[in-house]
């Protein structure tokens, strides 16, 4: 896992701007992405501008939703999914490319209404929990790493599961690390290390415009803006 980046390069590349500016083509990149790439794609795609790079179109949402998508026909030039198998059957340019991983965490609101103190509350049937749904990444990924668990509901992204607990509907819920990194409205009830499974996110062109965007998420300025927003890796 790389290091952290400096301050200077963080105020070069993690500029927060919006990716519909002026870029150095007329023609925008189309992305497709998994959802738990929400917080980090437009630093991704703002660092890929001031590389020279044209601006991009985020798309984003459940990786097996996104590819049926795509398999439906739908246009895009690059995707970015939390499952490599979901590339099967797509017509793509270029080997898949590995991007990051990323691992479940148990969190909660902050303040924790539910009084969640370990592991064992996860199947406590007074607390509201929520997960993914088996079938989308997050939730294969939960199932591996807990077992079954008495959730409340399972939704269709882990996004979902995350705004369940900043809204307060639910007491503890599992998303990525990256989430609560994220997101201040929610915290890990205890000290939580890396475990996997893992899930691991890959890259692949969808035309040869998307070619150059792909390789860019590999190299060096795109790993360090992943590994500063919490994600492991290469």
């Amino acid at each position: 896992m790389t290091g952290r980046p400096s301050r200077l390069f963080l105020a070069m590349a993690l500029t927060v701007v919006l990716t519909g500016g002026c870029g150095s083509n007329d023609e925008r990149l189309t992305v497709f992405a998994a959802s738990s790439l929400a917080d980090v794609l437009p630093d991704l795609a703002d660092a890929h501008r001031q590389a020279g790079g044209p601006d991009v179109v985020e798309v984003l949402g459940g990786s097996n939703h996104l590819a049926a998508q795509l398999g439906d026909g739908a246009p895009a030039d690059a995707f970015i999914t939390a499952d490599a198998a979901l590339l099967v059957g797509l017509t793509i340019v270029g080997p898949p490319i590995p991007v990051a991983d990323n691992h479940m965490v148990v969190a909660i609101p902050t303040g924790n209404p539910g009084g969640v103190t370990s592991p064992d509350d996860l199947r406590r049937g007074d607390l509201r929990l929520a997960v993914c749904a088996t079938g989308v990444p997050c939730g294969d990924a939960t199932a591996a790493r807990f077992g079954y668990l008495p959730a409340d509901t399972e939704e269709p992204s882990v996004r979902a599961v995350l705004s369940r607990l900043v809204l307060g509907e639910a007491d503890l819920g599992v998303v990525y690390a990256t989430d609560v990194a994220a997101e201040a409205k929610v915290v890990v009830p205890w000290t939580q290390e890396q475990a996997c499974p893992c899930v691991a996110y890959a890259a692949v062109a969808l035309s040869d415009r998307g070619v150059g965007f792909v390789e860019f998420l590999a190299g060096q300025t795109a790993q360090a803006i992943l590994t500063y927003h919490g994600f492991s890796t290469r």
